[in-house]
């Protein structure tokens, strides 16, 4: 299945760690062989700035937060490979 995260690098997420679960994020879906079957698309800013760092996935439209960078090998693993979604960090976006 073919996945597309878009990682929030908006200001308050970057202060939150964002930079550091986006290169995370990079190594491991490389080291899992994972580059023709996901894309990655940095965004500025998806409202979600007191749960950052913030990252959607599609198709599915799941939203996570405080997506720290021990939690994306998890993420990639189990969400990415498996198709489960981590309950624990995965958020229901409010206006």
């Amino acid at each position: 299945m073919f996945h597309h995260l878009f990682v929030c690098t908006g200001p308050t997420c970057s202060q939150q760690g964002a930079e550091e679960t986006l290169q995370a994020l990079q190594k491991n879906i490389e080291e899992q062989n994972l580059r023709k079957n996901v894309r990655v698309t940095l965004c500025r800013c998806l409202g979600q700035c007191g749960n950052g760092p913030n990252l959607v996935i599609y198709p599915e439209g799941t939203w996570y937060g405080h997506m720290e960078e021990k939690e994306v090998g998890r993420l990639v693993r189990e969400h990415l490979i498996e198709g489960k979604i981590l309950t624990r960090l995965a958020q229901i976006p409010v206006d």
